[in-house]
Formats: structure tokens, C-alpha cells, sequence
């Protein structure tokens, strides 16, 4: 019944934190990773391509394997849709989820309630963790440590049942996100260092997780063509260096979880020997309680499960994420907080009063500070703000704050902010890229021309600035110029499907009719859904008399996006030309349920209808 009661409260604390989430939107990297994958979403083939895909935005490749956090957003598309209310609901309860995991294996493990309950309720608030819950795109860790805890929890209770249970959930943790590999290293230092009977991890299930962890990293390398990533284990001196200021921000969010920032950058965390000091400290200190036989079993399983989950965040392996983030402690964070939680429950036993205010003042405290954080996740323009609040001589932050403004329409505070970010760096591509987006928006067109032209030229492998440019010169009237940048943006990532399908846009309107097919039918290799680019092969088709794959295209189309107007309206050209009025009427007539004034539409229908003897 205690454990009820318990879980009730947990439960009802992180919704009282995260309340203020429930109604933020897409921000950051939820657009590349849910909002712009929706037509992939849509296939039904999609979810077995999953399997085989890195997780990144389309045509894009990461070291990232994470499959079961990719699925859960295609499923939210199925019942959601592009409401976000529900994808952070769904991110709160996880999380809530997680918490009361925590609470239940420590129960398990050490059968201590209070400890158990402290524990659980400083990682229920804990400011660290609201990125991971805020941001949609970051469920890979809640997912990540909501598998790895039920893995842990049913080996706990042992017999041969739970530990295949416990190695499937094992599976499906590191499925949703990399941390998950440390549980067989953690299981293995417990074996030989914590003397619970609890904790005593058997051969055979050892020998399982270190096993699947194996075949993990095959699978990565069939996938991904790498075990851990391209750039692989770098233990250079300057990287050791930036490593020992990875260590110690990382020890400063756990000790002082006030100044945070969502977007930490190398420049702001230069190496120091004072911070090498501390960091080379926390890690001999933590070494010490996981190894002393006096120390607490407590106290040693927490340092244990700091000391290894700081090695997939410590930054030895080159990744192209930020040294340091918030999301990153969330795995980390149980250790410390059952070390924290033990300091607590001793004070609350040998002084019952003093240890229940301290903990209520550092409760409150911790979570008045997460529900400040929820707010800067609200939109784009509250977080890119809160970056550059945080660290102002941020060029990246600043240049994410002005595309910001410029998606609001507030087009002077938007080229003050890129303009920022030039003068830091004047060889920063992005800055001219969110320049030209701005003098675009001002209907300066040379302007913004020569703000792509410079973006290209500083900085030749950027994506954005080619594709901007060759839709300027394609506005233009630049058709060469365009289609050299087309194929430049195609170069840099084969797999963009916006820019096979703008260039076979560029090819239809100068009559390049097989160049126009064969861009197009690259794009349907990669999304077999596209309705653009059916609609546009049934242009094509039609434009060579093949009436009958002008009509099928056409029709794929519209079963794809049935708002698509363009291909209805050609869909019921097509018709007309093979003798089926009724059936062009019907067409024409659903463009005009839709757009009632559509002039075209209305032309054909009052054709077919004197076709079909005035019906």
C-alpha cells in the first residue's frame, strides 16, 4: 500500500512540474525528426525502412541508431497527427514513467522506502532533466531510460523468466538510444563490489547483456558502416583537454543546476587547470565510494552509476551533437541523486524535523527552477532568447535567434541578430544563409543573392546556402545558374528530396522533359509517396500522349494528398482526353469544392457538361 501512495505522489509531482509544457510546440530538432518526416510517416513501408535508417532528418546520416524512438513518433503521427500537445503529453508520462521505475528498483534492490521515495522525487524535479522532457526530439532518452531501468528491475527479481525479459527490454533500450550500452559493464563492477544479496548478478545473464551488446555493435556497423562513429575514439591532447571541461560541466549541473543553457558550445567551456583539478577530484572521489568496502552499498551502486554513464557523454567519441547538454544527464542523474537521497534519509532519521525542511526547501527549490526552464521550450523564439541570454558571444545561438525572428516576420531584431553573428565570425555560412533569408523577406533581392553567394563561398559543403541560391536563381530567371546549385545541394546529400524535386521543376518549365522523368523518379526511390513528384511524371506522361500513365500517376497522386488541386485538375484533363467525361467532371468538380473560384475548373466542367448533353 506505501508503494501506491508513493507512486501516486511521484506521479502527481510530475505533473504539477511539467504543467506548464503541455501546450509548447514543435521547437528545435522536433521539425527535422517528426514535423518534416510526416510523409515518410505516411508509407506504409516506412516502419520496416526504420530499421535500416540512422536516426536523422531525411536523406541525412548519423552515427545515431535508434529505431524504437523513430517508431514511436510514426505512431504518433497515426494517432495525432501534427498536434503537439499530445507528442509532450506523451513525453511528461514517460518521464513520470522513469520516475517511478526508479522508485520501484530501488525498492527492490535495497527495500528502503524512504530512500527509495527521496531518491525518485530529486530526479522527479531535478532541472537537468527538463530538456529530455520538454523536447519532443529528446524521448530517445526517456525511452533510452525507461527500458534500461525496467531491465535492471526485472533482473532484480530473479529466475530464468525475468532475466529473457530483462535482456528484451535491454534490447529495446539501447534500440532507443546509445547510453544503454554501459548496463553490462555497471552490472558487472556491482557483481564484484556491492555485497547485497540483491545485487549479486549471475553469470549466465552477464554473459547475456555483454552478449547482445555485442551483436549491438555488429548491427550498428551493417547500418551505420561504423561501430561507434565516423571519426571515431579521438585521445589527442587537446581533445583530453576538452574532455576534463566535459567532466567537470557535467559535475557543475549535478552539484549547481541553475545556470543552464540549452545549447553549450566548446567556446564556452575552454580548458582550464582548476577545472581539470575538479574534475580529476570528483572522478578519484567516486572511484573511491564504488571501491571502499566501508562505503555504503548505496552510496557505491550510485557512484558506480555515475562513473559509467559519464563515459558515453564524456565526449572521447566524436559525435556530431554538443559536448555538453542538459538531455545527457538524464541517465546519469539516478546515481547521483541516490547518493543525494542517502545524505537525506540519514539526516531525516537522526533529526526528523531539520532533515524534512532541508529536503522540502531543496525539493521546492530544484523544482520551481524546472518549471522557469519548461517556459524557454515553449516556441523557437523563447529558446533561441534563452541561448543568447546564456551566453551572448554564442555566433550559433545568435544565428538561431534571428532565423527565429524571421520566421515571426520581425525582420530588423532578425538581421541584427545575423549580422551579430557575422561580425563574431565573418567565415560563419549560416549567418549569411539567415541574412539572405531576411533581405529576401524585404523583397531585397540583390541583397539577399549576395548573401547566399558569400554563405557558398565561406563555407562550400553548406547545404542551406546552395539551396537558397538556386531558388533565387531559379526566381531569377537563371536557369543554369539554378540547376548548378541544384546539383550542388544534390552532391552534398544525395537523399534531398526538395531539391531532386525543384530541380525537376526547373527542368518542366524548360521542356527537359527526360531530365525532368529521371529527377523524379530518384525522388520516388526515396519516397514512393511523393505526390509532387507523381503529379509531375503524370505532366510528363501526358505531355508525350501516354494518356493512360498520365491518369495513373495522377491518381497516385492524389491517393497520396487528395488537397493536392494541380493534379486533380490535370487528372480530369486526362480523363476527358480518353473519352471519360463523367469521370473529368467529377474531378473538376471536387477542384471546385475546394477552390470555388478556380477559373479552370470551371471552364472544363461547363466543357464536359456540354460533352455529356448538358447533364
Amino acid at each position: 500500500m506505501k508503494n501506491k501512495k508513493a507512486l501516486v505522489v511521484l506521479l502527481l509531482v510530475v505533473g504539477l512540474v511539467y504543467a506548464n509544457n503541455f501546450f509548447a510546440g514543435f521547437v528545435s530538432d522536433d521539425k527535422m525528426l517528426i514535423v518534416e518526416k510526416q510523409a515518410f510517416f505516411s508509407h506504409p513501408g516506412s516502419s520496416i525502412k526504420i530499421l535500416a535508417l540512422s536516426d536523422a532528418p531525411l536523406g541525412e546520416k548519423t552515427p545515431y541508431y535508434r529505431p524504437v524512438n523513430t517508431l514511436s513518433y510514426m505512431l504518433d503521427h497515426y494517432l495525432w497527427g501534427l498536434h503537439p500537445f499530445w507528442y509532450h503529453l506523451e513525453n511528461i508520462l514517460l518521464h513520470a514513467l522513469v520516475v517511478m521505475l526508479f522508485y520501484l528498483l530501488l525498492m527492490e534492490v535495497f527495500e528502503d522506502g524512504r530512500l527509495a521515495f527521496l531518491a525518485a522525487l530529486l530526479f522527479a524535479v531535478y532541472p537537468v532533466n527538463a530538456e529530455a522532457v520538454d523536447l519532443i526530439s529528446a524521448r530517445n532518452t526517456l525511452l533510452c531510460a525507461a527500458f534500461s531501468l525496467f531491465s535492471l528491475l526485472l533482473l532484480s527479481k530473479r529466475g530464468f523468466k525475468w532475466t529473457i525479459l530483462s535482456l528484451l527490454s535491454y534490447i529495446l533500450a539501447l534500440m532507443s538510444k546509445e547510453p544503454a550500452v554501459i548496463i553490462p559493464f555497471f552490472l558487472f563492477s556491482l557483481r564484484f563490489t556491492v555485497e547485497d544479496r540483491k545485487l549479486k548478478i549471475k553469470n549466465g545473464a552477464l554473459a547475456g547483456f555483454l552478449g547482445i551488446t555485442a551483436l549491438y555493435f555488429v548491427l550498428r556497423h551493417v547500418i551505420l558502416g561504423t561501430f561507434t562513429s565516423k571519426g571515431g575514439i579521438d585521445l589527442s591532447i587537446e581533445r583530453l583537454k576538452l574532455i576534463s571541461s566535459v567532466y567537470f560541466e557535467n559535475f557543475r549541473l549535478f552539484v549547481f543546476p541553475f545556470k543552464l543553457n540549452a545549447f553549450y558550445i566548446k567556446r564556452s567551456m575552454p580548458f582550464s587547470v582548476p577545472k581539470a583539478v575538479v574534475a580529476v577530484s570528483a572522478m578519484l572521489l567516486l572511484l573511491y565510494f564504488s571501491l571502499k568496502k566501508k562505503v555504503p552499498g548505496q552510496v557505491r551502486a550510485g557512484a558506480q552509476w555515475v562513473l559509467w554513464g559519464l563515459l558515453p557523454a564524456s565526449y572521447i567519441v566524436n559525435i556530431p551533437s554538443p559536448p555538453v547538454a542538459e538531455r545527457f544527464q538524464y541517465t546519469i542523474l539516478p546515481g547521483f541523486v541516490i547518493m543525494i537521497a542517502y545524505l537525506l534519509a540519514g539526516l531525516q532519521k537522526r533529526r526528523m524535523l531539520a532533515g524534512a525542511a532541508v529536503t522540502a526547501v531543496v525539493v521546492l527549490g530544484l523544482g520551481i527552477r524546472t518549471v522557469e526552464r519548461n517556459f524557454i521550450w515553449h516556441d523557437d523564439l523563447s529558446l533561441c532568447t534563452s541561448e543568447v541570454r546564456s551566453d551572448p558571444g554564442n555566433r550559433f545561438a545568435r544565428c538561431n535567434l534571428g532565423l527565429a525572428f524571421e520566421k515571426r516576420g520581425i525582420l530588423e531584431q532578425a538581421a541584427q541578430e545575423c549580422g551579430a553573428a557575422v561580425r563574431m565570425n565573418p567565415d560563419y555560412g549560416e549567418a549569411y544563409v539567415c541574412l539572405g533569408l531576411v533581405y529576401a523577406r524585404q523583397g531585397l533581392t540583390g541583397a539577399s543573392m549576395a548573401a547566399f553567394q558569400k554563405a557558398a563561398q565561406v563555407t562550400p559543403d553548406l547545404k542551406d546556402a546552395h539551396m537558397n541560391l538556386a531558388v533565387a536563381y531559379a526566381q531569377g530567371n537563371r536557369p543554369l545558374d539554378a540547376e548548378r546549385e541544384f546539383l550542388a545541394v544534390i552532391s552534398l546529400n544525395p537523399y534531398d528530396v526538395g531539391a531532386h524535386i525543384d530541380l525537376a521543376e526547373l527542368y518542366l518549365r524548360q521542356n527537359r522533359m527526360k531530365e525532368a522523368g529521371h529527377e523524379l523518379q530518384t525522388v520516388l526511390q526515396l519516397e514512393p509517396d511523393d505526390a509532387s513528384a507523381h503529379s509531375g511524371l503524370g505532366l510528363i506522361y501526358a505531355s508525350s500522349g501516354n494518356i493512360e500513365g498520365a491518369v495513373r500517376e495522377f491518381g497516385k497522386a492524389l491517393v497520396a494528398d487528395p488537397s493536392l488541386l494541380d493534379a486533380r485538375l490535370n487528372l480530369g484533363v486526362a480523363y476527358a482526353k480518353e473519352g471519360r467525361f463523367e469521370d473529368a467532371a467529377g474531378e473538376f468538380q471536387g477542384v471546385l469544392k475546394r477552390d470555388p473560384g478556380n477559373a479552370q475548373a470551371i471552364e472544363y466542367l461547363n466543357k464536359m457538361k456540354a460533352m455529356m448533353g448538358g447533364r
